[in-house]
C-alpha cells in the first residue's frame, strides 16, 4: 500500500456505479403520481434546484400543489418510491447493470492509496437495492445520501465527514465522481475536484458543463487513476 492517502474519492450511485438511471427515474415519477396525483412535471433532474429525492420532492410540491410539503408526503412518496425499486429489483437481469469495472474499481481503490466514500442524491433504503441487485459492495465505505440533507453539497459533506471519523482522515483533497452537470456544480461550490462518467449524450452534456475528464466506465483503471491524479490539482482548501 502507498505510504500517504491521495485523496478520499467519493461516489455519485446512479449513472456513475450503477447503470440505474432509467430505473430510478420511472420508478420516482410513478411514486409522485402514485401518492400526490402530479402529472406533466419535467423529469429533467437537472432544472431543479436541488437534484436529490428529497429537493426534487419539495420542489414539486411547492410547484405543483402550490403550496409546501408535508412530511407525511414527503415520507409517502419516499415509501412508495423504495416499495417500486424493491420491485423492480426482481425484474429481469438485463434491466439491472453495474457500470464496467466498478465493483472491481472499489476493491482495488484502497490498496492503491486512495480513500473511498459514497454520496448519492438519491434516499438510502433505494440506493442500496440498487447497488445490491447489480452487484457493487459499498461495505466499509463511508456513505451519504438524500435522509441526510436536501442539497447535493450537503450530502457530500455529509459523505466527507464520516470518512474522516472512520478513518481518521488529515485534510486530504477531494474528489466528486459523478455523472450529471448538478454533480459537476456541487464538486465546484464546494473547492473539489471532479471525474465525470458517461456515454453519448451524456458524456457530451459533462464536457459541456466544463468536465476536464469523462470516462465511459472502470475497466482500465489506470487511466481512471490518472483522471484521479489531475482532479486532485482541482481541490482548493477551505
Amino acid at each position: 500500500m502507498r505510504a500517504s492517502i491521495q485523496a478520499l474519492v467519493i461516489f455519485d450511485i446512479d449513472g456513475t456505479l450503477a447503470q440505474t438511471n432509467a430505473i430510478d427515474e420511472a420508478c420516482y415519477a410513478q411514486a409522485v403520481r402514485d401518492v400526490l396525483g402530479f402529472e406533466g412535471f419535467s423529469t429533467d433532474w437537472g432544472t431543479y434546484k436541488h437534484s436529490t429525492d428529497n429537493g426534487i420532492l419539495s420542489e414539486l410540491i411547492g410547484t405543483h400543489g402550490r403550496r409546501a410539503a408535508t412530511l407525511r408526503e414527503m415520507r409517502a412518496v419516499r415509501a412508495r418510491f423504495i416499495e417500486l425499486i424493491a420491485a423492480e429489483s426482481r425484474s429481469p437481469a438485463q434491466m439491472w447493470s453495474a457500470v464496467d469495472g466498478a465493483s472491481a474499481m472499489l476493491a482495488q481503490l484502497p490498496a492503491m492509496g486512495w480513500q473511498v466514500a459514497i454520496a448519492t442524491g438519491g434516499w438510502g433504503p433505494s440506493a442500496r437495492c440498487k447497488l445490491n441487485r447489480v452487484g457493487v459492495s459499498i461495505a466499509g465505505h463511508a456513505f451519504a445520501c438524500a435522509d441526510d440533507a436536501f442539497a447535493r453539497l450537503d450530502i457530500i459533506n455529509m459523505a466527507i465527514h464520516r470518512a474522516r471519523d472512520r478513518k481518521f482522515l488529515p485534510d486530504i483533497p477531494v474528489i466528486y465522481v459523478g455523472d450529471g452537470r448538478w454533480d459537476i456544480d456541487a464538486a465546484r461550490a464546494g473547492g473539489y475536484g471532479f471525474v465525470g462518467i458517461g456515454q453519448g449524450e451524456r458524456a457530451l452534456r459533462l464536457i459541456s458543463a466544463g468536465s476536464q475528464a469523462v470516462l465511459s466506465d472502470y475497466r482500465d483503471l489506470p487511466k481512471f487513476e490518472g483522471a484521479l491524479l489531475d482532479a486532485r490539482q482541482e481541490f482548493q482548501r477551505p
